[in-house]
């Protein structure tokens, strides 16, 4: 009985042994997949925290949008995003060829302009070649190479003769485009401001200021002495906080783009010394504080945000032929354009402009390019209006993707003032993703060109596509909506302060204005009655349409 008790003990041992052994086993395999994983782990991060180094070091890094982007559905129920065709990469192969006997040929095409006139098929050529080899070049330097050093070198040259080419104007303050972005930080918003724009902008400065109590950091460009006056400038930065006047001539080589009215907004984005930039023309007026331009899904996906125009003179196809005899290839957006589709000969309103120029540098060069002395007086200002259509059209010859909020110019003002009665007549009114007033164009004025002293009635808004152009009303009367309580009350603050304006603006011209302390607002007396954090009982969620 011994013995057999003995021995059924020691089975007993063995099958617990061996289960206890394969259990051991079991959990220092899970162990050791827990480790390599938590390894695997920490190497993607690394990796990423590494990527992430590199793009930091990126002087422009634009958005690569695909088709089948995630985001991409839900964004294009508020935004028309014009997807780019791929871009060709550049490598040193192609340098190889350039210099070789055999591409002689191409590189005098490369570097040399039409005598007579504009090329813009050459030009689109052109400037497709110089992004390739920026982004070639930006990458190596954003990894450590040195791209001024063999086997970069030729490159880096053929990439400085190129920008020379096409943008000799930048070379007054710069040594190249890498240059200018390392001076551009943080966001601002800029204005174009002559003498005659003088009376709007200080309006709307002071609607920023007091109104919507921001203090965003604001530049004033001019393009000579001659072209704000002295007391102007010293009106804007002694009157308001963190506003700085800016003679353009002084970055942008004026020899070269001789600049005058519209041609300047482009060059004034990129000289300015924010790296998020919101170009407003002197009479635009927000129903929101502009720093919400910069939060908006739209801009943050592509880099840039443009708003249509109003839907104007069906049946024009000058856009869509011209478009089509320099353009090989073109967005996903442009073929779906009012131009191509032949419904108005206006497309996008410039009166506000988001640009990020850390993502969309190389789409504002080619729209610069475009309003370039030469250029715009020999074929761009034959073909489009002014710089409307410049942003949108140079990106597509950039291939660099923007975003358009996809409702088109609608109209703020009051019922019948200056048509029919029962419609809204107004100046052109910009909606935002919530269907709400965002900012309007055109001043205060009901129409500054025609009554010079009477102000707009700010009691509705309409949307529609039948814009009655002599008298600046909406036809359609189905999408008429009032303004609430809040939105009335910030327009009547408006003209509290522009009532402020005219007063500093009569004594400067009897030459008795006195500036008040540098960079304060302590020298201006007007009550303003409303602030947008003050009040919101009245305004609509953010999600209603």
């Amino acid at each position: 009985m011994g013995i057999i008790a003995i021995t059924v003990r020691v089975d007993f041992w063995e099958d617990y042994s061996s289960r206890s052994i394969s259990k051991d086993a079991e959990e220092m395999q899970k162990l050791i997949a827990n480790q390599q994983e938590t390894l695997r782990e920490d190497e993607d991060r690394r990796k990423m925290t590494k990527i992430k180094e590199i793009e930091g070091r990126r002087a422009v890094l634009e958005p690569v949008i695909l088709a089948n982007d995630t985001d991409l559905e839900i964004l294009l129920q508020s935004y028309d995003i014009a997807v780019p065709h791929p871009s060709r990469p550049w490598n040193l192969s192609d340098t190889e060829y350039l210099l070789s006997v055999k591409g002689q040929s191409d590189w005098t095409n490369l570097l040399t302009q039409p005598e007579d006139r504009p090329d813009f098929k050459s030009l689109t050529m052109q400037e497709r070649t110089y992004k390739a080899l920026f982004q070639y070049l930006d990458e190596l330097q954003s990894n450590g190479k040195d791209i001024q050093q063999p086997p970069f070198m030729d490159t880096w040259e053929l990439f400085l003769q190129l920008e020379t080419v096409l943008y000799p104007w930048l070379h007054l303050q710069h040594v190249s485009l890498f240059d200018a972005q390392k001076q551009s930080k943080g966001a601002g918003m800029i204005f174009c401001v002559g003498n005659d724009q003088f009376y709007h902008a200080a309006t709307t400065i002071r609607s920023i200021r007091e109104s919507h109590k921001s203090n965003i950091p604001i530049e004033i460009f001019y393009i000579n002495d001659d072209d704000l006056s002295e007391v102007k400038r010293q009106y804007f930065e002694t009157e308001f906080t963190n506003v700085k006047t800016v003679d353009l001539s002084e970055y942008i080589d004026d020899t070269w783009t001789q600049f005058g009215g519209w041609a300047m907004k482009p060059f004034a984005m990129l000289a300015s010394s924010f790296s998020e930039v919101i170009l407003s023309d002197a009479d635009v007026f927000f129903f929101k504080k502009p720093e919400s331009f910069f939060e908006d899904a739209g801009y943050k996906k592509t880099g840039t945000l443009f708003f249509y125009d109003r839907t104007l003179f069906a049946d024009w196809d000058g856009g869509r032929k011209w478009m089509l005899s320099f353009l090989p290839t073109m967005s996903s957006l442009v073929r779906k354009t009012r131009w191509f589709t032949l419904r108005s000969s206006h497309e996008q309103e410039s009166g506000v402009v988001v640009i990020d120029k850390r993502k969309a540098a190389l789409g504002l060069m080619s729209t610069c390019k475009m309003n370039d002395k030469r250029e715009r007086d020999e074929v761009t200002y034959d073909h489009v209006h002014g710089d409307k259509e410049t942003f949108w059209v140079g990106y597509e010859m950039m291939q660099t993707p923007y975003a358009f909020v996809s409702s088109y110019g609608a109209v703020i003002g009051g019922l019948g003032d200056g048509g029919e009665a029962t419609r809204v007549c107004g100046n052109q009114l910009h909606l935002g993703v919530d269907g709400r007033p965002w900012w309007w164009n055109g001043g205060l004025l009901r129409d500054k060109n025609r009554w010079p002293d009477r102000y707009m009635k700010f009691t509705h808004f309409a949307e529609g596509e039948d814009w009655d152009f002599e008298t600046s009303c909406i036809v359609e009367e189905d999408g008429i909506k009032e303004l609430t309580k809040q939105e009335k009350t910030l327009t009547e603050s408006f003209l509290v302060l522009d009532a402020k304006r005219k007063k500093d603006q009569e004594a400067m011209h009897d030459g008795t204005w006195k500036p008040s302390s540098a960079g304060t607002t302590g020298g201006h007396n007007a009550k303003v009655a409303f602030s947008p954090d003050e009040d919101t009982t009245d305004m609509p969620d953010s999600d209603e349409d």
